[in-house]
């Protein structure tokens, strides 16, 4: 059976999310799924107001987009706010897949995302389990320094981090679209501390392709 990713997320204190400033939440999330949709099917179910699942078919792709989604809600915050999600990716088969509601699916795709998000608790902000325990067991350490990077970045980084990730365009591009220098954005990028992202992904996607062939 195919292996495939899903996120279960759900967005930090919502409670104090200005009640004008909630569609743009929501705007905001599909508007990053919509976007990723270049890599393959996605879907999305948002329930509860602040809780969402997001059903990926392309399991080599799932981790940048889980990212993705973090730099995206951060890169849109409005000025009194940061916006930010807790995330759990979760790769498996899928059972059973209801093709009207994501949260109605079942297989281990979302056994695997679910465990992990519950773990999550106040302190952690992102996890990933897969069905193989050796490559779960070398990314508990890389995935909590990389949450911590992420939950550090300025509002300013996210905005450059995600056209650096989902983009592939240059810094000389991305300081044409953020009207900033070239200058600038190399200082955002290194202070997100990019690279260490990309080596991330990059391994990520390396076992991943790997692993489901």
């Amino acid at each position: 059976m195919k292996i495939k990713g899903v996120i279960t997320g759900d967005i930090i204190q919502s409670t104090h999310i200005n009640p004008a400033d909630r569609n743009l939440l929501l705007d905001t999330i599909q508007g990053i799924v919509q976007y990723t949709r270049k890599w393959g099917e996605i879907r999305l179910d948002i329930y509860r107001g602040d809780s969402f699942q997001i059903l990926v078919d392309n399991p080599i792709q799932a981790l940048r987009i889980t990212l993705l989604i973090r730099a995206g809600l951060q890169a849109k915050s409005p000025t009194a706010f940061r916006w930010d999600a807790r995330v759990a990716l979760g790769l498996g088969t899928i059972d059973f897949e209801k093709e009207q509601s994501v949260i109605e699916s079942d297989g281990e795709a979302f056994r695997n995302s679910g465990w992990e998000f519950d773990k999550l608790g106040r302190s952690k902000k992102m996890a990933i389990r897969t069905p193989w325990e050796n490559f779960n067991e070398e990314f508990i350490v890389s995935t909590a320094l990389v949450d911590d990077i992420v939950s550090n970045w300025t509002i300013t980084q996210a905005q450059a981090i995600f056209l650096f990730l989902s983009t592939g365009k240059t810094q000389k591009e991305i300081a044409d679209d953020l009207r900033k220098s070239s200058q600038a954005i190399s200082k955002l990028l290194i202070g997100g501390k990019v690279n260490l992202i990309e080596l991330y992904l990059n391994r990520y996607e390396q076992l991943t392709t790997t692993l489901i062939q």
